[in-house]
């Protein structure tokens, strides 16, 4: 497990979907999935640690402009649950979309280590998820169909 003090100050920190990445002053980057945080990598040399993170901010900002249904789940999970506990709403959301019930059952009503929301909320993060899967597979058709068009037209 890392230390974030010993990388020296935070540059900044990007939460993604169940995870979160942190970059640090001295080049190191560390990601947490829930359990601490780990030495994910480092900077190139020659490249700054905050034009590093500027760059992957504005990546990550941008795949969330063109995915604003992803977004809109991002935004749900991350208010339904913290960062500890993402990965295991997600888990279970991602494994049965359609039973909101069931989801809810694996996600929050445990012994322990639960998730405090009632089954409208977590029906609504399926529904959100499910917009989400339709519009990557709608995207993905688009750049398909893109694709067989110019090899059509343009033949290799």
């Amino acid at each position: 497990m890392a230390k974030c003090s010993v990388h020296g100050a935070e540059i900044g920190t990007i939460y993604k979907l169940t995870s979160a990445r942190r970059y640090m002053t001295d080049g190191v980057v560390l990601k947490n999935v829930g359990f601490g945080w780990k030495l994910a990598g480092k900077v190139k040399a020659g490249i700054h640690p905050a034009d590093a993170y500027q760059r992957a901010a504005v990546r990550y900002s941008d795949e969330l402009a063109a995915n604003p249904a992803l977004a809109a789940y991002r935004k749900e999970l991350h208010a339904m649950a913290g960062l500890g506990k993402r990965w295991k709403l997600h888990m279970a959301v991602s494994a049965m979309p359609e039973d909101a019930d069931g989801v809810w059952s694996e996600a929050c009503d445990g012994n322990w280590d639960n998730i405090h929301a009632d089954v409208d909320e977590v029906g609504n993060l399926c529904r959100l998820y499910l917009a989400a899967l339709d519009a990557a597979k709608a995207q993905r058709q688009t750049a398909l169909d893109r694709d067989v068009a110019a090899a059509v037209f343009f033949p290799v």
